[in-house]
């Protein structure tokens, strides 16, 4: 009796060790009709959300990004938030991607954002929408906007320095320029 007790136990481990090693599994590698990016997909539903919010003090490119671009390439494939992500830091796919929205591109709103405009209005305006979205942030976002807004502070920043400089008898500028 205590024998078929234990395979009865042991047959339950085994059946949930491989049913959670199949999922695990499909979660890493999901399906799809064309190719995939590599990429890591991370753990099953949180994916690689903790190390995408870890903050970083560097003005640079996030560290995530910047990891999974050297080992992955300009496209990889990752998860954020319970969601597969497609990352690419290429200007021409870009570029392609933007021109066939619509067509070949099926438009995703984060749920939070649906809600808020509506999930009616997003399907009946389809790309002028999306055109419309894309110019409002462009304005605010956009090079020209933040050319103007950075050079000015990177003006006022400069004068400021320099102004110090006057009041010192001698100035070394070699080691005043290196960043700490």
């Amino acid at each position: 009796m205590i024998m078929e007790i234990w395979y009865v136990w042991v047959f339950i481990i085994s059946f949930l060790s491989v049913s959670v090693g199949n999922w695990i599994y499909r979660w890493r590698n999901p399906k799809c009709k064309g190719k995939l990016p590599p990429g890591s997909m991370g753990f099953p539903l949180i994916g690689e959300t903790l190390s995408f919010f870890v903050t970083s003090n560097s003005i640079d490119m996030h560290p995530f990004v910047n990891e999974r671009l050297k080992r992955y390439g300009p496209l990889f494939k990752t998860n954020i938030a319970g969601r597969p992500v497609a990352v690419s830091s290429d200007p021409e796919f870009n570029y392609f991607v933007l021109q066939q929205e619509g067509k070949l591109i099926e438009l995703y709103y984060m749920d939070s954002f649906s809600q808020t405009v509506h999930n009616d209005n997003l399907s009946n305006l389809g790309g002028y929408f999306q055109r419309y979205l894309r110019r409002s942030i462009l304005r605010h976002f956009g090079h020209e906007p933040l050319k103007r807004k950075l050079l000015s502070e990177l003006e006022d920043v400069i004068n400021h320095e320099l102004h110090k400089w006057t009041n010192l008898p001698e100035v070394d500028v070699k080691r005043q320029t290196v960043p700490v």
